[in-house]
């Protein structure tokens, strides 16, 4: 906590009025003009203590006051206007004042030097303006002069956002103070310095060229802007007179504030015109507005009224400051604004004499918050009173004092940190300059204190008090009854420490250490050596005396004799501690045997390391706050981050290094107890503390209390530690059992009385007023406990017999963790309960949920939820806020972290409802646990109109039954046939109609919802009546086969029961079989189909043979197979089927002659079928085999024959599981990788034969077919992922056994990938992370070892790093010497490698070749076939010709389009030729052309054909639109590609992609969709004026739509362009074809398109006026027309009355398009998943796998690399 001292400046002139003051930005010099009826005007200039400079002499004026007064912002000299229009200027360097000669003669009323000081601008109220330049020695040269007869009130410079701003020059020796007491911003500005460097100042000074342009604003509104050379422009003429100017540096805004307040913001042009953004009104009084920044881009504006309002020019945030708080009262209002940047306080004087300050702290989100609030980042500080009105604050010089300007005084105030001391059970806290707080604990009395001396350093004992600043001491007596202070003695003195010890004052005077009595009589000096440095701090413990020097070195007095003895030889910290820069604070034990030393490293930055003089045995021992570590567990040698020895540290450098924690040790007033003050500064980054336990989650308290133990034999062991609380400022000191807690004060809240807190330590707490002997076991057995010492930990307490001393030692080892220790101690406690607790919980796997038990036990019910969370047992949290009550939290748990346990919380808290009588709530929560059913109905069952109304609210069918049958229960029918058909309880609906006797009623709602069990009910009903058919119709309908054929048995219904046996079971088809065997009417044929139906083979064919039924004993053999019953085989030996099976083709017929048996259809066809087939006649067999209805030897003859289109015709036909995988199973043995249709059917017919395991492998080959030929692990992991979800949704347990090796295999593949692309960020930790993978033995299944080392070396030799590339190569040939690394490597880098290291590969690659040379030979093959395939498909070359329309095209010799790469120009053929090139550059400024002769008369009838599916087959996007006579249509439609083969043909296959890629210049070239365009003959429609892009999602220049005609078009009919449209920075809003109004907007969209990219209306009238030229041509089927998306385009009707105009439109998107956001619906709503911002291209491994994924989800995006044919290959 700050305090700010107040001085008045020494004024000369005592009755003057102080008009203004201004600082100088560096220096502490104040310069006070003021007035007065004798003096005349003054100015007189002051230092930073009041005091006036004598040096400064500027003479008064006698008729004339100061208007302005500025200072230069780096030299020492000050510009003064005066009323007369007399211009003064004070150099410092010559101490001599001189007057300017100016035009001026009225008042100068502006007077400013520009930001680096080169020049000064004067103007008066008569309009006179003068520019000046400022030389080096400060000396004035006139530049410009300007007459504008205007009153000029207001001036601001343009200021480079850019430019370095000037800092001031600072005393080191200021700042090694400043530094090593812990000011930040001390640190931040020096961390960069090093105190041996023997530099006394550090000149920091911005050499950013300075920008002399600037504004000047009137008094009438006029603004001028002026220029670096003098220029003067008008540039505004706002609504009433400029009262304030001020310029937004980083947006290069102008705010201006008039007279009538209205503050406009305007955006400045290079020239200086400005151009309003927005004007605001402010409210309030017109005199007393103030205008201040506040911070980059927020302004702080009052208007005279008791806030403050802030207002972000840049996010359009405001907010409001108030002054609020008991320190304010209510009438005070604001009366001017000042804002210090180095401070980041906002100052506000008020009209009641109060100085207010807002200090600007960024706070964090709460849990609850989303959006900052940054008004809660403003803390309004405890104000300074002073008298009067307070009319000017200004921050100023480099100490950032504050001017305060009351009109008759002027005050300068400076920031001191508020003072505390603490010994002895005495607490002494300033609270105010001159007030402070005492209070003596152990009396309980508090007293008030108020100095004669403002306060800068306090220290106390047990009965005295020392107080002093810079110039006196004074001491008081505290009396024995601690009622009241009394002055002992008052003396000067310069000290800048003190402290007292039993009568004496050891004071830092200079550069020696006095001691003096309590009346100031010096009795001794202790001195020190230059070498040892001026004493910078003080510290008495016990009988000793400790000091530090600013040279780092440590002493040590002793002062239990008449004189301080030295009690031990003195340390320089240097020699001890690396890194060493100054010492932070010293303090000693009591017993004088350890000095705690805190020290700043020689960045300035606090050093994490607490390093312990133990002075007995003179050695250093360290804890370290950065590692949660004492020395001796230090030992992995990692520097803390921000010390010297850290790599870390080195690689950030200085400036940018994060503080760490630094420790402030103020206690051990104890041996071997240190307590320790650890504090966490700015940019810490998270980590967890070793030494504080804690949620991993939780995050890194600001300050900590460390309590450590010091050991010679044992080191430095962490006693204790905790968080301070926000609600206190500091630790003042410890006396054992307290600590004792420096209270934090809210500016906004009334101040306690009470400064200082006493918490009771841990093991003490209960202890509070326990003797000596039982604190000193106390903190014997924590010692023991913290060191594991048990045996000792016991004997130290087996003496204390007291309850409360076991129940805290048990607290204890709740933070210890020590459960045996506390199982003895609850045993001591004769805690049964909690000791049979503890024994059960050690069945927990957790330890902190075993401790979590022993704290609830004990009552720690936060450490017990802190230690189940921690551990992640959040279901005993549940539990636990459960037992306590604590329902919200129970539920918040199991809603968040619990889940499995929801129900049953939601379940308990409804029971606990239901016992407070809470039924409604209990309700809710029996509903949320799925348990209302029973538990609702249970509760209000005695409460039946609010249980009856309750069902009546409810949608639960099973609650609504249950109702029914209360209901029906009571005889109320009517009422539960409502309630069941609610239930939708057809049986029950049915029971009651029966009962009830409606039997129609019953059957017809039988019939309507087919319920079986309610026609089961209603046939036996029926049945009970004897109405026979209605009850078998229901029996039949409830699939009660087994009666309706009981029924139709007894009364005699044989064409039914047939029909029903045919449908039931085996048993009952059994049953009427025998009833028609043995009927009196026997009806064999019957009996037989159904012994035959139910599986009783035997008894079929017996029956058959028997009866004379050849036909069916033939049709029962035929399905015969290997498992059938022998004997039933033997008996039909004989039987021509079998005959036929054995291929005895003429004993058959014999036999068919013998038996007169007729030789069936069937029969032949299945002969004829297998002759075929011994013929190898294949197409016959298949053809007689499908005639047979034998479809799986078809197919097999199908394979026998190859013929591949026939083969995935018959499967698709087919649909069998066998015969779909028979297919697959041939497709994957043709070269399935070159033909995308091959692959598409083999994917297909695996998954609709559902063999997931086939499918996988298929999809495993993918991926190796890509690694091995082509080295594309992307798509290799691609196919891998496809084949991983294929396994992992299978089912099949031998499919799910292939899962392992799949996984394995993905995820080193995927590794892989991610390896290659850290080379991007970090090449060396990528060739690490490839290293570790040649480590793994079996990497070879997933990844080759060749291309591993093949990624390596090409890193290499890019890099330059041949050595290293060749080591790779070396090594990869000693791991695999048959590799030839041309295989894996690319040619040119093996040849850059060989040029660089001299070694020849053609020797090595030979040498391989004789060993092995597989690889070599496959390598050598597959370029063989390259080249051949480059042969075939070598671009062909075009020629193009202007035509008569103007515009341009292309023609091409060859009807096709061959390449998808820009061709050269070929044979002239007497045409006008052009290079492509051309035509390309014209495209590019018309953005539309025409190309002839692109397609094909294959390619035109194929589109014709998908748009004449299109047509009969129209999507949910599709359009009809008729004209405004109705005569013709206009149809419409897009995005059905996909299921439409011919435009899918088009997209993959077709010139169309290439040709896109060349005209829009993009390497890679992705199709959006396609678009239907077809206009009948007569159709007036016209297509609006519109272009395509706003219509998608879709961002980028190379983007661009193919408009293809499959119908002659004439040029009246052809779509029209506006030439170089597309070029115009503007966008247009989206039109819809029917009703050619705009797209409407989505909600709150309105706003949003002010702030982003500007949509216009389509300049229509404009266009058919003819305002810009029109391009249109007429085209031929095959033609092509190529425009860009933003090219305006529309199409007039179709005015032919025979002739359609069919087009097919595609859209391509290139290189740059992006994925974006439009205010609007987009059309069509299509994006492929991607987000705005993602590259619009596809991202999936093969484009035809994507083709059949289509059909399930919808893609968007397919890559076309140019070095490849046309189409969309990979």
């Amino acid at each position: 906590m700050s305090l700010y001292f107040d001085c008045i400046v020494d004024s000369p002139h005592t009755s003057a009025i102080n008009t203004h003051i201004a600082w100088h930005a560096q220096s502490a010099c104040l310069a006070v003009a003021a007035y007065s009826e004798e003096k005349g005007g003054t100015v007189n200039v002051y230092t930073g203590e009041g005091k006036l400079c004598e040096e400064v002499d500027i003479p008064p004026h006698p008729t004339a006051q100061v208007t302005s007064v500025v200072w230069h912002p780096s030299k020492r000299v000050m510009a003064v206007g005066w009323e007369s229009g007399e211009l003064f200027l004070w150099n410092d360097h010559e101490h001599e004042l001189r007057e300017i000669q100016s035009l001026h003669r009225a008042p100068i009323s502006v007077l400013q030097f520009s930001a680096a000081g080169t020049r000064l601008v004067s103007a008066d109220a008569s309009g006179a303006t003068v520019g000046w330049r400022v030389d080096n020695s400060g000396d004035l040269q006139t530049v410009f002069t300007h007459e504008l007869k205007d009153p000029l009130v207001q001036v601001v410079y343009r200021v480079n956002t850019t430019a370095d701003k000037t800092l001031p020059s600072l005393d080191i020796n200021g700042l090694a103070r400043a530094a090593v007491s812990g000011d930040e911003r001390a640190l931040d500005i020096f961390s960069s310095w090093r105190p041996r460097t023997g530099h006394k100042h550090l000149g920091m000074m911005g050499t950013a060229k300075d920008n002399l342009n600037f504004f000047l604003g009137s008094s009438t509104g006029v603004l001028y802007h002026v220029n670096e050379s003098g220029n003067c422009v008008e540039v505004l003429q706002a609504d009433g007179g400029i009262k304030r100017l001020l310029h937004h540096e980083s947006r290069n805004l102008l705010v201006v504030i008039t007279e009538s307040l209205v503050l406009g913001q305007f955006s400045v042009a290079m020239d200086g015109s400005v151009t309003e953004i927005n004007r605001v009104k402010l409210s309030g009084r017109t005199n007393d507005i103030q205008v201040a920044w506040a911070g980059a881009g927020l302004l702080a504006v009052s208007t005279g009224d008791s806030s403050v309002r802030l207002w972000n020019l840049d996010s359009g945030d405001n907010y409001v400051l108030s002054l609020r708080g008991p320190s304010y009262r209510d009438q005070e209002f604001v009366m001017c604004l000042s804002y210090s940047v180095n401070k980041n306080i906002l100052c506000a004087g008020t009209n009641l004499g109060s100085v207010a300050m807002w200090k600007y702290e960024e706070s964090k989100l709460a849990e609850e918050e989303y959006v900052r609030d940054p008004e809660k980042d403003w803390k309004l500080q405890n104000p300074t009173v002073i008298s009067g009105t307070v009319k000017q604050v200004a921050w100023g010089s480099a100490q950032n004092l504050l001017g305060v300007n009351t009109v008759r005084d002027v005050y300068i105030l400076n920031e001191q940190h508020m003072v505390a001391s603490y010994k002895d059970q005495v607490s002494v806290v300033q609270m105010s300059p001159t007030q402070l707080s005492v209070d003596v604990f152990s009396g309980g009395s508090h007293l008030e204190l108020r100095a004669e001396i403002q306060v800068r350093g306090v220290h106390n004992s047990l009965d005295h008090l020392l107080l002093w600043n810079m110039k006196k001491m004074v001491v008081y007596e505290i009396t024995s009854d601690a009622t009241h202070l009394r002055v002992v003695a008052s003396f000067p003195c310069e000290a800048e420490s003190a402290v007292l010890h039993e009568g004496s004052i050891y004071s830092i005077e200079g550069n020696n250490i006095q001691v003096r009595s309590l009346q100031g009589t010096v009795k001794q000096t202790l001195n020190f050596s230059e070498n040892e440095g001026q004493p910078i701090g003080l510290d008495v413990c016990g009988n000793f005396l400790v000091t530090a020097t600013i040279h780092g070195v440590v002493k040590l007095w002793d002062l239990s004799r008449r004189e301080a003895k030295p009690h031990t030889q003195g340390k320089q910290m240097g020699d001890y501690i690396k890194d060493f820069g100054e010492i932070i604070s010293a303090r000693c034990n009591c017993s004088g045997t350890r000095v705690s030393i805190a020290v700043a490293q020689t960045s300035l930055l606090p050093d994490p390391k607490l390093y312990i003089w133990d002075i007995e045995s003179e050695s250093f021992t360290y804890f370290n706050f950065a590692s949660g570590r004492s020395e001796d567990d230090d030992v992995d040698g990692t520097a803390p981050p921000n010390s010297a020895e850290s790599t870390s540290s080195k690689e950030e450098g200085l400036n940018s290094r994060a503080k760490r924690e630094t420790a402030q040790e103020v206690g051990g007033r104890i041996p071997r107890l240190l307590v320790c003050e650890a504090k966490s500064l700015h940019n810490t980054k998270k980590q967890k503390d070793h030494y504080l336990s804690s949620s991993p989650k939780e995050e890194r308290p600001a300050i900590l209390l460390v309590s450590l133990f010091v050991s010679p034999d044992h080191g430095n062991i962490v006693q204790d530690a905790f968080p301070l609380s926000p609600s206190f400022s500091r630790l003042l000191g410890v006396q054992v059992p307290f600590f004792y807690l420096l209270n934090a004060h809210d500016a906004e809240k009334k101040v306690d009385n009470k400064a200082v807190t006493q918490k009771v330590m841990r093991e003490f707490t209960g202890l509070e007023s326990c003797d000596k002997s039982t604190k000193d076991a106390m903190l014997n057995f924590s010692f023991y406990l913290s060191i594991g010492n048990m045996d000792d930990a016991f004997k130290a307490i087996k003496t204390i017999k007291s309850e409360t001393v076991w129940e805290n030692m048990a607290k204890m080892c709740v933070k210890t963790k020590r459960l045996d220790v506390a199982a003895l101690c609850l045993g001591n406690m004769g805690h049964a309960r909690g000791a049979r607790a503890l024994r059960y919980a050690m069945k927990e796997p957790q330890l902190d949920a075993r401790v979590a038990m022993l704290a609830l036990q004990l009552g720690m019910l936060d450490e017990a939820e802190r230690l189940y969370r921690s551990c992640g047992r959040y279901d005993l949290v549940n539990r636990l806020h459960q037992d306590a009550g604590v329902w919200s939290k129970a539920l918040e748990v199991a809603e968040t972290r619990d889940r499995i346990h929801l129900r049953s919380s939601h379940y308990n808290y409804a029971k606990h409802l239901e016992s407070k009588g809470d039924y409604s709530g209990a309700i809710s929560h029996y509903e949320k646990s799925d348990t209302h059913r029973f538990e609702v109905p249970r509760m209000l069952f005695d409460d039946l109109p609010t249980l009856e109304d309750y069902i009546m609210h409810t949608k639960d069918r099973a609650l609504r039954r249950w109702w029914a049958q209360y209901l029906e229960s009571t005889s109320e029918m009517e009422t539960a046939l409502q309630f069941y058909e609610a239930a939708h309880d057809h049986l029950s609906l049915v029971r009651v109609y029966c009962y009830c006797n409606n039997l129609q009623k019953a059957a017809d709602i039988a019939n309507e919802t087919g319920d079986r069990a309610a026609c089961y009910h209603l046939a036996r009903q029926y049945e009970n009546v004897a109405q026979v058919k209605e009850a078998i119709h229901f029996f039949t309908r409830a699939q009660a086969y087994g009666n309706a054929i009981r029924i139709c048995k007894d009364n005699g219904f044989d064409d039914q029961l047939l029909n029903l046996a045919l449908v039931a079971g085996p048993q009952e088809q059994i049953d009427a079989a025998r009833y028609f065997s043995s009927s009196e009417r026997r009806q064999l044929p019957k009996a037989v189909m159904l012994y035959h139906k139910a599986g009783l083979l035997s008894k079929a064919v017996d029956l058959a043979f028997k009866s004379g039924q050849i036909s069916a004993v033939g049709q029962i053999a035929g399905e015969l197979n290997e498992n059938a019953d022998p004997a039933l085989i033997q008996s039909m030996t004989e039987l021509f089927p079998l005959l036929i099976t054995g291929r005895q083709y003429f004993e058959a017929l014999d036999l068919c002659v013998e038996h007169n048996v007729w030789v069936t259809e069937e029969l032949a066809e299945r002969k004829v079928a297998e002759c075929a087939y011994a013929q190898e006649n294949y197409k016959l067999a298949t053809k007689k085999f499908t005639q047979a209805g034998n479809k799986v030897k078809a197919m097999k003859c199908l394979l026998k024959s190859g013929d591949t289109e026939r083969i995935v015709y018959f499967a698709n036909v087919c649909r069998q599981r066998e015969i779909y995988i028979m297919a697959a199973n041939y497709l994957q043995s043709l070269d399935w990788r070159k033909e995308p249709d091959i692959m598409r059917n083999i994917i297909q017919f695996y998954s609709r034969a559902k063999a997931s395991g086939l499918l996988a492998g298929f999809y495993d080959s993918c991926a190796q077919v890509e690694i091995d030929e082509f080295q594309n692990y992307e798509k290799a992991a691609g196919a891998l992922n496809e084949a991983y979800k294929v396994i992992t949704s299978s089912g099949d347990p031998q499919t799910q056994e292939r899962l392992p090796p799949l996984k394995y295999k993905l995820e080193k593949v995927n590794q892989f990938n991610n390896i290659k692309r850290m080379f991007v960020t970090d090449g060396d930790a990528a060739v690490q992370e490839l290293q570790q993978l040649l480590v793994d033995p079996n990497i070879e299944v997933a990844v080759r070892q060749g291309d591993i080392y093949a990624v390596m070396v090409e890193y290499f030799a890019a890099n330059n790093n041949f050595k290293s590339a060749l080591n790779a190569l070396q090594e990869m040939k000693a791991k695999l010497p048959k590799a030839n690394p041309s295989y894996y490597v690319d040619a040119q880098t093996l040849q850059a490698i060989s040029r660089t290291t001299g070694m020849n590969f053609a020797e090595v690659e030979n040498g391989m070749q004789e060993e092995g040379g597989s690889e070599e030979e496959g390598n050598a093959s597959e370029e063989e076939v390259v080249e051949e395939d480059d042969e075939e498909e070598r671009p062909q070359q075009h020629h193009f010709a202007l035509n008569e329309a103007g515009g341009y095209h292309s023609r091409a010799p060859d009807p096709r389009l061959h390449s998808s790469s820009p061709c050269a120009p070929g044979d002239r053929n007497g045409v006008m030729v052009l290079e492509i090139d051309s035509l390309v550059e014209r495209y590019q400024q018309d953005g539309a052309v025409l190309v002839e002769g692109v397609f094909d008369d294959t390619w035109v009838e194929k589109v014709r054909r998908g748009i004449a599916q299109n047509l009969m087959r129209p999507s949910k996007y599709s359009e009809q639109l008729k004209g405004s006579e109705g005569e013709g249509a206009y149809f419409n439609d897009y995005c059905n590609w996909m299921w439409i083969e011919e435009f899918k043909d088009y997209v993959f296959h077709s010139p169309a992609a290439a040709l896109a890629a060349s005209f829009m210049k993009s390497s890679q070239v992705s199709f959006y969709h396609e678009h239907v365009l077809n206009k009948e003959p007569g159709t007036s429609k016209r297509t609006p004026w519109h272009h395509d892009q706003s219509y998608y999602p879709i961002d980028g220049d190379k983007v661009c739509s193919l408009w293809m005609p499959v119908d002659p078009v004439p040029r009246d009919t052809c779509v029209q362009f506006i030439a170089g449209s597309h070029l115009w920075s503007q966008w247009f809003l989206p039109r819809k074809f029917a009703t050619e109004k705009n797209y409407p907007l989505k909600e709150t969209q309105d706003e949003k398109l002010s702030e982003e990219r500007q949509y216009h209306e389509v300049p229509v009238q404009e266009i058919e006026a003819g305002k810009w030229p029109i391009l249109q041509w007429e085209c031929k089927p095959g033609d092509v027309v190529i425009f860009h998306m933003r090219t305006l385009h529309g199409a007039k009707g179709n005015s032919s009355s025979s002739t359609q105009r069919r087009v097919l439109s595609t859209r391509w998107l290139g290189d740059d398009a992006v994925i974006t956001s439009r205010p609007w619906d987009v059309s069509p709503p299509i994006t492929g998943g991607l987000l705005p911002g993602q590259r619009a291209r596809n991202n999936v491994l093969y484009c035809v796998l994507l083709c059949i994924l289509a059909w399930y989800f919808l893609v968007l995006y397919f890559p076309l690399p140019l070095d490849h044919p046309p189409g969309i290959t990979m």
